[in-house]
């Protein structure tokens, strides 16, 4: 297999694993709604989590890095821990997973005619899903902080 042909296949998958982040985290902020179990979101919150994952793995296959990327794990935001916060988390991620998807999609479609565009989609991708990754982060570190509350 090319190197060329290697490329659009690692773009596919990183676009796929958005999509599939974005609706496990959409799974995860619908059990933050009123009358949910919070204790539910934790499978399709780590589902989410590791689709991040893979994807940012596959964009960096891809050659879609640089050294302006944001960092992956930025200062908590100090946002209250209450349901409401980590739903909002959780549908961020999600937006920005789908966003991601969109321009990892659009990389794919112009792999053949115009590499700098498929180098610029797919580093704003990739910006998507880091900030998409703490999005995903803040709200497990506000459900940890929320679950002794509700136990007690």
């Amino acid at each position: 297999m090319s190197t060329k042909h290697s490329k659009k296949i690692h773009l596919e998958a990183a676009a796929s694993h958005h999509e599939q982040a974005a609706r496990y985290h959409r799974a995860a902020s619908r059990h933050f709604e009123p009358g949910q179990d919070h204790a539910h979101a934790a499978q399709p919150a780590m589902m989410a989590h590791g689709h991040t994952l893979h994807a940012i793995d596959q964009a960096h296959d891809a050659g879609a890095h640089s050294a302006s990327a944001p960092p992956v794990t930025p200062a908590s935001t100090g946002s209250a821990a209450n349901s409401e916060t980590v739903a909002k988390h959780h549908a961020m991620a999600a937006e920005l997973h789908e966003q991601a998807a969109q321009h990892m999609r659009h990389a794919v479609k112009l792999f053949d005619q115009d590499r700098s565009a498929v180098a610029h989609d797919a580093q704003l991708a990739l910006s998507l899903a880091l900030r998409a990754l703490s999005h995903g982060n803040e709200a497990a570190r506000l459900l940890v902080k929320l679950a002794p509350a509700e136990t007690s």
